[in-house]
């Protein structure tokens, strides 16, 4: 990528887990890093990363999930999907809708998702898990709410043949983060520079695309304060069974 003058080479990898992530900050062998936000707080826990933008959508700072089915399947409310079967997908691969789901679960007095749900399937793209309620090969989707909306205006029979069960709050999906070894002020300034401007050029923007990052904002704690509450919610609940 080329910003002011200065070419930057960028080298991709994708991690498994965070402890591979904290190796490679310790050692110096990553600047910039693009983080899930359920992975986040462990992170900033341990003192190897800065964040430094949020990852936003295209019409919304936040990622809303929306849990739909059928309009002509028996009952209306979430206990009725009891036995039933799901798909998840999200727009990244975050796992920020299964918490979500799994609280509004307990919050109802029901089974834990993997007992209250026949069979979950989680795949990749967000149209195909709709597409499997549209032709009734799933009972019902979890997906991103935005996906949901695009595909009911291009095709009206599913706006008309699907309905929204239940909606969720606004959460962040990642942050893009710098490794807190990355010192030099001039390095650092002309690395911020570029990602602040990366939609700008086309390899930056072939590279948001790829992460499917509409644009950024400059991070402030107060866009994740439902995200981290969720995660934090879910946590206190997975422990406590």
């Amino acid at each position: 990528m080329q910003n002011t003058g200065t070419v930057i080479n960028l080298e991709t990898r994708v991690y498994e887990d965070n402890e591979a992530i904290i190796a490679d900050l310790k050692e110096n062998k990553l600047d910039i890093i693009a983080v899930l936000s359920e992975d986040l707080p462990e992170l900033m826990r341990k003192n190897v990363l800065d964040p430094f933008l949020i990852e936003i959508g295209k019409k919304d700072v936040y990622e809303h999930f929306v849990l739909c089915t059928r309009t002509d399947r028996q009952g209306s409310g979430l206990e009725s999907l009891a036995g039933r079967t799901l798909t998840i997908s999200s727009s990244v691969d975050s796992d920020l809708p299964i918490y979500w789901l799994s609280l509004l679960l307990d919050e109802q007095s029901l089974p834990n998702a993997e007992f209250f749900f026949s069979k979950i399937d989680k795949i990749q793209r967000p149209e195909q898990a709709i597409m499997r309620v549209f032709f009734s090969k799933s009972n019902a989707c979890l997906v991103p709410r935005q996906t949901y909306q695009v595909l009911g205006e291009m095709n009206p029979q599913i706006a008309r043949e699907m309905i929204v069960i239940q909606e969720s709050p606004g959460f962040i999906n990642g942050v893009i983060c710098l490794s807190w070894t990355l010192t030099e002020l001039k390095r650092r300034s002309t690395i911020e520079e570029t990602l602040l401007n990366m939609k700008r050029e086309a390899g930056g923007r072939q590279m948001m695309d790829l992460f499917k990052i509409h644009d950024f904002l400059p991070y402030d704690e107060k866009y994740l304060h439902d995200t981290f509450d969720l995660i934090t919610r879910y946590r206190a609940l997975k422990q406590a069974r």
